[in-house]
């Protein structure tokens, strides 16, 4: 299927964002994820599922001064 990862169309056979993220070397816990323009909770990104058309987006938290 297709989808729309960080802006840039993209192919995968990845049934949800959980196996998606991990395919990609992203660990799911360290990250903020917004699936179609919706925030998708930590609790939930194990069974979020992905579908054709899906736009995903990874945010990194990142903390300074």
């Amino acid at each position: 299927m297709k989808i729309k990862y960080q802006g840039k169309e993209t192919e995968t056979d990845a049934p949800t964002i959980a196996i998606f993220l991990e395919e990609n070397g992203v660990v799911a816990n360290e990250v903020v994820i917004e699936l179609d323009g919706e925030i998708v909770a930590a609790d939930a990104i194990a069974g979020a599922p992905l579908r054709d058309g899906s736009d995903l987006n990874v945010f990194r938290i990142v903390a300074g001064g």
